[in-house]
C-alpha cells in the first residue's frame, strides 16, 4: 500500500524547515492510524494538511475524520478534556472520534476527531458559542490552568531571525503590557474562556454547526475574549456590522445579573491593554515562525512594524 500525504493551498510545504515538520507530523499521524483499534493505517492514505498553526490539523478522506498532530500529549488531553467539557455544559463543540490519544515515537500526539463543515462568517454562531462557555461555572473545571498570555510569551526569540534592536524592542514591549495587566480592574469574575487571540471559529456543514477546539480552555476573565473578537474590526479587516452582530448576540445570551459591565468592550478601561496584549500575542506567533519560510518572515517583518507603528493598521495586509 502506497501511503503518502497531500497538502492544500495556502499550506504547502516550501522550505525545507517546512517540509520537514510537515512530514514529522505525518509521520505521527501514520503511527497513530497503524496503533489505534482496528489498526487503520489506510486512514492515512490521501491525508490532507489542512493547517499547521496553532498546531496540525489533517483531513483523512479515507476515514472521513479529522486528525490534530499535538506536539506532546498534555495538550492533546487538555483538547480532549475541553471539547468533551464543552459538549457535556451543551456547547456545540465538534467531538472526539475516540475516546484516547495516541503518542507517536518522538513525543508527538494524535487526537481523532468527527467531521466538521467550513469555517462559518456568521459571527453570531462565534458569539453564541463564546457566550455559552463564559456562563459556565469554572468550578466545574478544577483542572483548568489560570490564563496567563506571559507565560511563555517570549520563547523562541532569541533564535528569531530578528535584529537586536527588534528584540529589546519586543522585550520592552513585553514589560510594559506586563506592568499594565497587573493592575487591570477586571469587572467580571472568572469563568472559563477560550483564550484565544481572535474570534472563535465555528464550523458549519449545513447540517450541524460546531467548534473545532485547537487550542486548551482557560480559567480567565471573558473580557480577554471579546477584545479579541472586538480587535477583528478595529486592526484587521473584519467589517463594523460584522462586530455588532457579534455584539448584540453575545450580550442576548449574558445570564440576567451577570452579564458584562460594558455592553461596549471598548468602553472599558482596560480594553486598550487587553487589545495590545492580544496584538503582541500575534506577532510573537508569527515570529516564532519565521524560521519556516520566506513568506513567515515577511509576514513577521509586517506585523512586527505595525506593532512598531511603522505601518498602520489593518494588520493583515501583510504580504502574501
Amino acid at each position: 500500500m502506497s501511503v503518502a500525504m497531500r497538502t492544500r493551498d495556502p499550506f504547502k510545504t516550501t522550505s525545507p524547515a517546512r517540509r520537514a515538520e510537515a512530514a514529522a507530523s505525518y509521520e505521527a499521524l501514520k503511527q497513530a492510524c497503524a496503533t489505534t483499534s482496528g489498526k487503520k493505517i489506510q486512514w492515512a492514505v490521501r491525508a490532507e494538511l489542512v493547517s499547521d498553526s496553532p498546531n496540525h490539523l489533517w483531513r483523512l478522506p479515507a476515514s472521513d475524520s479529522l486528525a490534530i498532530v499535538h506536539p506532546n500529549a498534555d495538550e492533546a488531553w487538555a483538547l480532549v478534556r475541553g471539547a468533551r467539557f464543552l459538549r457535556q455544559h451543551q456547547v456545540a463543540a465538534i467531538a472526539p472520534y475516540f475516546t484516547d490519544i495516541i503518542t507517536a515515537t518522538d513525543g508527538q500526539a494524535v487526537s481523532f476527531w468527527h467531521p466538521c463543515g467550513k469555517p462559518s462568517g456568521d459571527t453570531s454562531l462565534s458569539a453564541w458559542v463564546t457566550a455559552l462557555t463564559h456562563r459556565i461555572d469554572p468550578e466545574a473545571a478544577p483542572w483548568l490552568r489560570e490564563h496567563d498570555p506571559f507565560a511563555g510569551l517570549l520563547n523562541g526569540l532569541d533564535h528569531a531571525p530578528l535584529d537586536d534592536h527588534v528584540r529589546a524592542f519586543l522585550h520592552e514591549r513585553t514589560a510594559q503590557l506586563h506592568e499594565e495587566w497587573d493592575h487591570l480592574d477586571w469587572p467580571t469574575p472568572d469563568t472559563v474562556i477560550f483564550g484565544d487571540r481572535r474570534m472563535v471559529p465555528v464550523h458549519d456543514d449545513g447540517v450541524h454547526i460546531g467548534l473545532l477546539l485547537r487550542r486548551p480552555l482557560w480559567r480567565g476573565h471573558r473580557e480577554w475574549d471579546r477584545v479579541a473578537a472586538r480587535r477583528r474590526s478595529e486592526l484587521l479587516l473584519g467589517r463594523h456590522e460584522d462586530h455588532r452582530t457579534y455584539a448584540d448576540t453575545y450580550l442576548s445570551y449574558a445570564l440576567e445579573g451577570q452579564g458584562p459591565d460594558h455592553a461596549h468592550i471598548a468602553a472599558w478601561s482596560g480594553y486598550r491593554t487587553v487589545r495590545d496584549v492580544i496584538a503582541l500575542t500575534e506577532v510573537m506567533d508569527t515570529v516564532r515562525r519565521a524560521r519556516l519560510d520566506k513568506h513567515a518572515r515577511r509576514l513577521a517583518a509586517h506585523r512586527l512594524a505595525c506593532l512598531r507603528g511603522i505601518h498602520p493598521a489593518p494588520w493583515n495586509r501583510g504580504p502574501r
